[in-house]
């Protein structure tokens, strides 16, 4: 072997593995998803079903849970320090658009649409309704966070929790239980 062809196999060997190790210049480079919560047994153990939905899916979900309120947790996301968080539907639109007058439960939905900071989505309404109609638990997360493999994971989450289930969670949660092993249980229940 020539010493010019020795050289070049020797390039080649050293620069494989480093370009490997690069981002593909046509994606986006990887991001660990990060689930943010209301300080509060019910919506710890729905930040614990949705990460525990993504990593079951193959996401990279980091482990810590971020807690804050409705605004910090809106914060975060600007920061894209946060990716999801379930949030209360009339809650989170009031905190975002005061309304002098009520706005009918039919219309919560898309006003809290149109009331989000540019690049904030909600995902489709879960089953969990509490007190008033129109106050209806939906994902917030950061629109280019998630791809839509994963919104799809999360909105299958939505149509399975139910209000009965998210309570007795919240209530063993508020109990001393785990979050995380709730979210594990009920996930496989569920065959997510």
């Amino acid at each position: 072997m020539s010493r010019s062809v020795w050289t070049l196999m020797c390039v080649i060997a050293v620069l494989v593995p480093t370009m490997a190790a690069c981002d593909d210049p046509g994606q986006a480079p990887h991001h660990r998803l990060v689930v943010g919560a209301a300080d509060n047994p019910m919506m710890r153990v729905v930040a614990d079903i949705y990460a525990g939905a993504l990593r079951r899916g193959g996401a990279d979900v980091a482990d810590a849970v971020v807690i804050g309120d409705d605004p910090q947790l809106l914060e975060k996301m600007a920061a894209a320090d946060v990716d999801l968080f379930g949030a209360f539907s009339r809650t989170l639109l009031t905190e975002l658009a005061p309304q002098t007058t009520p706005v009918p439960a039919e219309d919560v939905f898309t006003e809290l649409n149109q009331s989000l900071p540019q690049g904030v989505s909600v995902g489709d309404q879960t089953l969990v309704v509490a007190g008033e109609p129109g106050q209806v638990l939906v994902p917030v997360y950061r629109s280019a966070a998630l791809s839509k493999e994963q919104m799809k994971t999360v909105n299958k989450v939505a149509g399975e929790l139910t209000t009965a289930d998210l309570e007795a969670l919240a209530g063993k949660a508020g109990n001393g239980d785990e979050p995380r092993d709730l979210a594990v249980s009920w996930l496989t229940e569920h065959g997510m």
